[in-house]
């Protein structure tokens, strides 16, 4: 009798155990990430994703409602994070966000089992004030120089790491192609009569150090896109999380077209 009720204990903690672990693993896959309305999604992977435009059809991310989502999606610098780019104007505010990788996408020595997904809610705007102040660089500070390309004034930025030298999207050629993250010399690209600080005020700001570490994981990226993920995107992301261009925001429908136009053609704005 003794010897019954042991075993019937026993199964009853196998059975207890064995649907806490299902409970535990599906609230864990179901679980919602918050974010800001221009966060940048970083999703891990266990293997090195081989990179093409058959894969990119393999991500899906959309609202709630299975309304798909204007992102830019592309591999971090070592192949093995995924990384999304909020649209232009950003998520939606309060909005739920789906992202599924499906079982299909390309790995090098790897497959995913079975689809992955994931949940986001959007929570208020993590919004930053933006001003430009004339003084040497500090470490972790957002440099910035003006240019300008067939009349179209723009801002280039990157990160200050010291001892002269800043991270930063740049290519040697002019073409977006041949863009990708690189640590440099400030000179040429950040002249010294013509470079300034970018001043930072957000509810999210990361100290020097910080920004300086986030910013060297991304270092080799090579993934420009004139209007999601372009230098501003990137040095204000490194500073605050939100990947976020203010020029585009501040451009006329008239100059935005113009932007679509040298985006189509490969141009990269440095």
């Amino acid at each position: 009798m003794k010897k019954f009720s042991l075993i019937k204990l026993i199964s009853i903690f196998i059975i207890t155990a064995v649907a806490f672990s299902l409970c535990w693993i599906y609230i864990y896959q179901n679980r919602e990430v918050n974010i800001y309305k221009y966060s940048q999604i970083q999703i891990p992977l266990k293997g090195k994703i081989v990179w093409n435009n058959s894969n990119l059809k393999n991500i899906s991310v959309k609202y709630k409602n299975n309304d798909n989502i204007d992102v830019y999606i592309f591999p971090g610098a070592n192949g093995r994070t995924l990384l999304i780019n909020p649209p232009m104007d950003g998520f939606l505010d309060n909005s739920k966000i789906n992202v599924t990788l499906s079982a299909n996408l390309h790995f090098k020595n790897y497959k995913l089992k079975k689809d992955k997904k994931l949940c986001f809610k959007v929570n208020s705007d993590n919004s930053s004030k933006l001003s430009k102040i004339m003084r040497a660089p500090k470490y972790g500070d957002i440099v910035g120089t003006t240019d300008n390309f067939l009349g179209y004034k723009y801002n280039h930025y990157g990160i200050y790491i010291g001892n002269n030298r800043v991270i930063h999207y740049c290519s040697n050629t002019g073409s977006a192609k041949d863009a990708r993250i690189r640590e440099t010399d400030m000179t040429p690209y950040f002249r010294p009569e013509n470079y300034f600080i970018l001043n930072v005020k957000s509810n999210v700001e990361f100290n020097p150090g910080e920004t300086v570490r986030r910013a060297k994981t991304r270092l080799g990226e090579r993934s420009y896109n004139l209007l999601q993920n372009n230098c501003e995107h990137f040095a204000l992301w490194a500073k605050t999380g939100n990947s976020r261009s203010y020029q585009l925001d501040n451009l006329s429908q008239e100059e935005l077209a113009q932007i679509k136009i040298f985006t189509a053609m490969g141009i990269n704005l440095q």
